[in-house]
């Protein structure tokens, strides 16, 4: 495995909820924050799931976000992942590979700590 290249810190905004057609439960998890490379970033983690698998401890999920950078240029991110919730604990842990509109890859590993409304981490090159 390479070695982190950087590290993130983002706040938890709020969340937004939907539905699908077929009933399903969209949830939206709204962040911001910055990172190494990334100045002003904000970013939603998001998973749809059957309303009867709420309570999951693990799943995919999906990150769209766009940083804003100092030097006036701005970039966005897709990425697709997993979480899964620490055993005991009301916090998860996310992997995400992505690309950024550089055309640079990233792999992220993270923690959301779900009390705190924290979610920090490390970022590889993919």
């Amino acid at each position: 495995m390479a070695d982190a290249i950087g590290t993130f810190e983002t706040k938890h905004t709020g969340n937004t909820y939907s539905r699908t057609a077929e009933g399903h439960l969209v949830i939206n998890a709204h962040f911001e924050g910055a990172g190494t490379g990334f100045d002003a970033a904000f970013g939603t983690l998001s998973l749809t799931q059957e309303l009867s698998q709420a309570s999951a401890t693990s799943g995919t999920c999906t990150w769209t976000g766009q940083s804003f950078q100092a030097d006036g240029t701005t970039l966005g991110m897709l990425a697709d992942g997993t979480w899964e919730q620490l055993p005991g604990e009301s916090k998860w842990k996310v992997v995400f590979n992505g690309e950024i509109s550089n055309g640079d890859r990233l792999r992220t590993e993270g923690v959301i700590d779900l009390p705190a409304r924290l979610y920090t981490g490390s970022i590889f090159p993919a």
